[in-house]
This record gives C-alpha cells, structure tokens and sequence, in this order.
C-alpha cells in the first residue's frame, strides 16, 4: 500500500477516502466533499497479532474461523484470520489497514469492499443485506440467501436477460415513511467458473481473481449508476436452500415474522453483542417489509430450466400489486 496516496470513492451514497486501491468502487464525483469513512495505510505483519479475547467469531462449514471481533480501545479490531486486520475508531469512521504480508490486492480489495465496508455501514446505522438487486420490467426487486445459495447467479442471469443489475451481494435499504429505496453500491458479479456463460454475453476472458483464497471470479458490468441514483423497492424473494432441492418453480408468500428475521438474518452485522444495532435492524427490517411483500422462490439448479426460471419470475414481478401513491 501506497501511504501517501489517497484514492476517493462512493460506496452507495458514502464517501470513502482510501489508501487502499478500491478500484471495483467508482470515484467520487466531487473531489471536495468530506470523506465518511477514511482508510488509513497501516504497517505489514509478518504474523497477525495475538489477541486473548474475542467478542465473536464467524464459522465456515468445518467450525473455523472465517472472521473475528475483537474489542480495541474505544472501537474494534476486524480479523481476517491469516490475511488482514482492521483498526477501527469507535464510530468506524476511521479504519487502519493492517495485511499480512505479502497479500495481494485483489484479496484485500475484496475484503474492504464485499466485507469491511457492508459492516461498517451497518454499525453506522444503515441497513446492508446481504443480497442481490435487479430491476426486473422497472421494477427493483431484493433476492436474500446465504453464500452458495445462489444469489450472484440468477443476478446474472437476469442481467443476461437485458434487466439492469443494481447491486450484487451487498443492497442498501433505505426505509421512509412512504417506501423503501435500494441504493446501488458498485456494478459487478462474483461468479463460480460454472456460471459464467450460462448468460448472455458473459466472456470468462474478461475477469479478474477475486481474491486469493475464492474460486470466485469478479466480472465487472460497469457503468456505475449515477451518484445519488436510489430506486423503490418492489418485493423480496428469499432462495430456497439447494440442499434441499426441488422439481419445481414456485413462488409462494412468505409472512411477516419469518420475512422479518430472514431479512436480519441475511443482513450484515459488525458488533452482534450491542443491542441499540439489534433493535435498530429489527426496526429497520419490519420498515421495509412495510413496504415491500416478501416471497419465498423455490427452483431446482438446473442451468437447463433457466429459461423456465426467468419466465416464472418475469410474470411474478409483473403481476406485483404496487402500492399506490400517497
């Protein structure tokens, strides 16, 4: 990392000032306004630092750590455990970047930009889903599931289609009094070998490593939506998990209360101990199922009945009863 340069960003409708090269993000427009977030340059680590005390950790499938929490004086210590430390303040406005050794860009941008940042913005008050958005016939709609569920290969699918992607992986939801916006972050997919070409126009040729540990590929869309670009929110659709597969495509409504925990449970968190941000997703997420009916899709992968899928859900976005105006 360059310490002395400072790039300039947009993450949805935040300003982030880096040392860290973000260059999947798209620049700010105005060089002059103040940053939200600073990325600060910190030194290399041959080996991440001992910590004795952990607030949490995330699992992968095998019960190892994939993420931990720590406290670090007023703020935050965010491990990745064998490639990166983030030294967060107390209001995660200001971060300091500390790789290990040796870790390529690709890897650390993909931790900045597809974890670091969804979390921050969350502890900063935001609702951040870990979902994807496509605007189907005009329409925004949310697709919820967790990692491997499929998510980034029905976005492109749909993109393949001609419907515009909004945002993969990471949607901002913004809940007033009359609706819920979706808030772009920054155009690309992250696809499996396997999904790439199964839509239209896809070129294998043309992506990039997402990180060094990922089999995954980042395809870059481009061009970014124009700043301050906010679009209302349709419907959600919740994934069927695929280890419990189906013969089928079918839509069915999903009520309330579970629509509500599937949203919290499927959004981005930094501190899960502090109960002000428990409360805040709650209230934020029975906000947006206000606004928006929620729906359980339920398809077999099976890359032969896309077409079938695509239709299915083109005729359910369709046939969505939208409120009507104020």
């Amino acid at each position: 990392m360059n310490a002395s340069a400072v790039h300039r960003y947009r993450f949805g409708q935040t300003r982030v000032d880096s040392a860290v090269p973000l260059p999947v993000l798209p620049p700010a427009a105005n060089k002059d306004t103040p940053a939200d977030i600073i990325l600060q340059a910190g030194g290399t680590q041959d080996i991440l630092v001992p910590v004795t005390e952990w607030l949490h950790h995330w699992l992968d499938a095998n019960g190892a750590p994939t993420l931990s929490l720590a406290a670090h004086g007023e703020g935050y210590r965010l491990r990745f455990p064998g490639l990166c430390d983030f030294l967060l303040d107390a209001d995660a406005s200001r971060i300091q970047v500390e790789p290990t050794q040796g870790l390529d860009p690709a890897t650390l941008e993909h931790l900045v930009v597809d974890q670091l940042l969804p979390r921050v913005l969350a502890h900063r008050g935001a609702l951040a889903a870990h979902a994807s958005v496509v605007c189907i016939a005009g329409r925004a709609v949310l697709f919820l599931g967790h990692s491997g569920w499929g998510k980034s290969t029905l976005a492109s699918l749909l993109h393949g289609a001609g419907h515009r992607l909004l945002s993969d992986d990471c949607a901002l939801l913004v809940a007033a009094a009359e609706a819920t916006h979706v808030v772009p972050t920054y155009p690309s997919l992250r696809l499996f070998a396997d999904s790439i070409g199964q839509a239209a126009g896809y070129d294998a040729a043309s992506t990039t490593p997402v990180a060094a540990y990922s089999p995954k590929q980042r395809l870059a869309l481009g061009p970014a939506e124009p700043e301050g670009s906010a679009w209302p929110l349709q419907a959600i659709y919740l994934l069927n998990d695929p280890a419990a597969p189906t013969r089928h495509h079918v839509i069915a409504p999903l009520a309330p209360v579970p629509a509500c925990m599937a949203l919290v449970e499927h959004s981005f968190r930094l501190d899960l101990a502090s109960t002000h941000h428990t409360l805040l997703l709650l209230q934020q997420a029975a906000a947006v199922l206000g606004h928006a009916p929620a729906f359980v899709l339920s398809y077999p992968r099976d890359y032969a009945a896309n077409g079938i899928l695509l239709d299915t859900l083109a005729s359910h976005v369709a046939g969505l009863t939208l409120p009507e105006p104020a």
